[in-house]
């Protein structure tokens, strides 16, 4: 069973480029994301001016929306390169 965690209190980019450096997760790896948050991201990045790459990747890592409705919002499921 896939275990789901809390990045922060608001799933943002600052909180995952946070939590990218503090877990040390790797390049290739994927944040699979409630489609609420994964929205929340995209708003984000519109309204910084910054042109919205899709796929979304911070740090190399994959940012993906969950479309089995499993991840709950708030929270994020990490699956590594080689799961994916």
């Amino acid at each position: 069973m896939s275990e789901f965690v809390v990045i922060g209190n608001n799933i943002s980019i600052a909180a995952i480029r946070n939590y990218l450096f503090a877990k040390k997760i790797d390049k290739g790896d994927s944040l699979v994301l409630n489609p609420m948050d994964y929205e929340h991201l995209l708003d984000e990045i519109r309204h910084s001016g910054e042109p919205v790459d899709i796929p979304l990747n911070v740090l190399g890592v994959l940012l993906v929306k969950d479309s089995t409705g499993n991840v709950p919002q708030g929270k994020v499921q990490i699956v590594e390169d080689d799961k994916l």
